[in-house]
């Protein structure tokens, strides 16, 4: 499951360093515009790697016809502009064919890098280039109580770019 939560993405929002805490908590707007929190501010600047991943599995029927046999959705995140990106591990296992959707509608054909069932992570590839890439963050460093947010394609490509926010509840969980 990431332990960041890539199966929708995680990100952490941070007190700038040299400011004091009290400060910091209070929340940052850009252009004087109330609306547009930090949190508003990071789905706007990682919304674009964040990918639906469509998994097809074929099998051979009864009179040796290729036919799908089932379909499977997930979400992952664009790490590198080359079109490698990370997912999880269930999210590819047992595919025939893979399908990345990205957030400006296009959509490629993936081939699977590498994956870990036992950490259930998958980097798969499409051939693209110029894309949109997401500054992943350093869980060592990560606080309880820091504010967390999760983008990701839960149910389906229907409801892809799908936002909620919490918090780091715990650290060092499996």
């Amino acid at each position: 499951f990431l332990g960041f939560a890539v199966g929708a993405l995680l990100f952490t929002l941070r007190p700038t360093p040299a400011l004091p805490v009290k400060e910091s908590m209070s929340i940052s707007t850009q252009n004087g515009n109330p609306r547009n929190t930090p949190v508003v501010q990071a789905v706007k600047k990682s919304g674009p790697a964040v990918v639906g991943i469509t998994n097809k599995a074929y099998a051979k029927d009864y009179f040796n016809r290729t036919v799908q046999t089932g379909e499977g959705i997930g979400s992952g995140v664009i790490f590198d502009s080359r079109g490698y990106i990370v997912t999880n591990f269930h999210v590819i296992d047992g595919a025939s064919e893979l399908i990345v959707s990205l957030a400006d509608g296009r959509s490629f054909p993936a081939q699977l890098v590498g994956g870990d069932p036992a950490t259930d992570l998958a980097v798969v590839k499409i051939e693209a280039t110029d894309l949109p890439v997401a500054i992943l963050g350093d869980s060592d460093t990560l606080q309880i109580g820091e504010p967390a947010i999760a983008i990701g394609n839960p149910l389906g490509l229907e409801f892809q770019g799908t936002v909620t926010v919490g918090v780091i509840s715990a650290l060092k969980r499996t």
